[in-house]
């Protein structure tokens, strides 16, 4: 190896950024502790563990040693004991594992929990499913009221397809039914279609598209969200308190899979100040990073927006602060208007209900367009983030970024971040190495989607889906992550948020089904455990203070029922957490 070729990989390996699997496995060793723990006693102590530093020489240790809400040693446990006092909370652990605290990159926390007070989801996987449901519902509502079904991909149903309005109409004559799994796409039963005044042949909406049968009978809406919505009782207010204590409770249940952070991916001032509130009444469980979504196109709107929100880049503390902003560039894999570089082509285009045949998707903002948002947010010193799913929209929203960079390289710094990303391509990654571009991926994507994307895209897409292995070898920091934004269950939300299926997911490469698309994309164990740990610090800047277990850094930790580094496979997904510790304090324990 050339001393050019060490130094490169001494800095991938300092950064965090190497995977694992091309570095010498460093022997079972101890981390220095910090200084000033040679003279101070641990408030908090954890002994006979196996503890996976996820430090640059990828150590483990069998104790930890806290104080003031941060590591001050990390070693055996005779190195570790000098350090307890009278009034050191001592854990025995009995050979269980010690990780960093997970960080959910991407859930949407304060949507679950409003949608939490209004309903309790229910993840439905069949038509058939779905039919019982209805009819659950209905015995539960005054007759005549809308019984919206909730939300559930057709790539998630066994059929595979849009429930029909008879089908809909077998399960209830009584209630209007509005079913809506995407954003511009609905199906309502007859008595539904009735309500929106389409069933005669016709029949039009001003703001909406029908799909009709040869009987002329509706059969979806395309579009029509503002004439759908009109007729739907808009969701109660709630007070205030109530949406504090839901909240509260959605971290909680973060917490018991092991999370300690979070991204909260579109926010506002407004919906970020509720984190403090609960700060502030010591009920705050986990770290929370706020984006903000905006929609402004030119300098001046940018501006504007960035004046209203009334905060500096990074403002906050190490509990709540302000992250990046967020523009949403193209749409999504299951609304079938994420933007690709070829025609949709028939499959997709029946599978999705469309009609040009020369479709590619949406795309909402020009590269001109972009380019002045990304110029503007860093000559404010903002970090900017981008919604975009397909691998067209990702080529323009980098060919943006590249032209900022040209006249304001500094630009590279600011660890832009692609939000979604789902299909890497050489020139994709290529681009990404260059401006020094983060991702933000999910896991429970390909776990649930992959086989219908085989069948529908092909099998190429399918085996670039949630494309891991690509980013980690091309060096770039990915975080993986759920999406999470509605329902309670770790693993049965619409999105589930279970940090351990993520990892099982990233290992294996296996989806619901038992598949596996594009075997190069599996992971290594430590590099899989970075993408919900220390990558994601390096996202929100805080890669000095979070993501690895070593002095210095925030006692954020999860203790797992099982060994992760050597359990088999197919048992990665079935550990627990034992305990979760944040700041030193256990905010949650089994």
């Amino acid at each position: 190896m050339s001393p050019r070729t060490r130094s490169l990989v001494a800095l991938l390996l300092g950064c965090g950024l190497l995977s694992s699997a091309a570095a010498v496995a460093a022997p079972p060793d101890t981390a220095t502790p910090a200084p000033s723990a040679k003279t101070q006693k641990a408030d908090l102590a954890l002994l006979g563990a196996k503890v996976v530093t996820l430090d640059a020489k990828e150590r483990t240790a069998s104790a930890i040693a806290v104080r003031d809400g941060k590591i001050i040693a990390v070693g055996t446990d005779q190195e570790i004991e000098p350090l307890i006092g009278g009034s050191t909370e001592v854990l025995r652990l009995e050979g269980k594992t010690v990780v960093p605290g997970f960080i959910e990159s991407h859930c949407h926390a304060v949507g679950v929990a409003r949608g939490a007070l209004d309903e309790t989801y229910a993840e439905l996987t069949s038509i058939a499913e779905m039919q019982d449901w209805i009819r659950r519902r209905a015995r539960e509502l005054p007759a005549g009221r809308w019984i919206e079904v909730p939300r559930n991909e057709i790539t998630r149903l066994k059929e595979r397809r849009f429930p029909t309005p008879a089908e809909l109409d077998a399960a209830c004559t009584t209630h209007p039914v509005l079913y809506n799994s995407v954003s511009n796409k609905w199906v309502l039963n007859s008595l539904g279609f009735e309500r929106l005044g389409v069933m005669a042949p016709a029949g039009k909406l001003p703001d909406g598209e029908l799909l009709r049968a040869a009987d002329g009978k509706p059969l979806l809406v395309r579009g029509g969200t503002k004439t759908i919505r009109a007729l739907i009782p808009a969701a109660p207010q709630h007070p205030r308190d109530e949406v504090l204590s839901s909240l509260a409770e959605v971290l909680e249940r973060y917490n018991s899979v092991g999370i300690t952070s979070i991204f909260e991916r579109a926010t506002d001032p407004q919906n970020l100040e509720l984190f403090r509130e609960l700060q502030e009444k010591g009920r705050l469980t986990t770290r929370v990073t706020g984006t903000f979504r905006f929609s402004a196109k030119s300098a001046e709107a940018v501006e504007k927006y960035v004046a209203g929100l009334n905060l500096k880049p990074g403002e906050g503390d190490e509990w709540v602060k302000a992250g990046p902003l967020k523009i949403t560039v193209d749409g999504g894999i299951h609304w079938g208007t994420t933007r690709l570089t070829e025609p949709y082509g028939p499959k997709r285009i029946a599978f999705y209900r469309l009609t040009d045949p020369e479709y590619r998707g949406e795309q909402f903002y020009t590269v001109a367009e972009m380019q002045t948002i990304f110029a503007t947010a860093q000559r404010l010193g903002w970090q900017m983030s981008c919604h975009v799913t397909g691998d067209e929209g990702t080529l323009r929203v980098l060919e943006a970024l590249s032209r900022v960079a040209a006249d304001a390289p500094e630009v590279k710094q600011r660890r832009f971040t692609l939000i979604h990303a789902y299909f890497p391509s050489p020139e994709i990654l290529r681009q990404c190495a260059d401006l020094g571009v983060c991702v933000d991926t999910q896991g429970y994507l390909y776990y649930k989607d992959a086989d219908v994307l085989a069948d529908i895209y092909g099998t190429q897409w399918a085996e670039r889906f949630i494309g891991l292995g690509d980013w980690v070898r091309a060096g770039i920091p990915v975080a993986l992550n759920s999406d999470h934004m509605i329902g309670l269950d770790p693993d049965h939300a619409m999105n589930s948020f279970n940090p351990l299926l993520m990892l099982s997911i990233a290992v294996t490469r296996k989806t619901l089904g038992g598949g596996i698309h594009g075997e190069r994309q599996k992971l290594n164990r430590l590099d899989a455990l970075r993408t919900v740990t220390l990558w994601p610090a390096r996202l929100s800047f805080d890669e000095d203070r979070l993501g690895s277990i070593e002095p210095g850094k925030l006692a954020d930790l999860a203790v797992l029922d099982g060994d992760y580094l050597t359990c088999p496979e197919e048992q990665i997904a079935r550990l627990r957490v034992e305990r979760t510790i944040v700041g030193g304090r256990t905010v949650y324990k089994r």
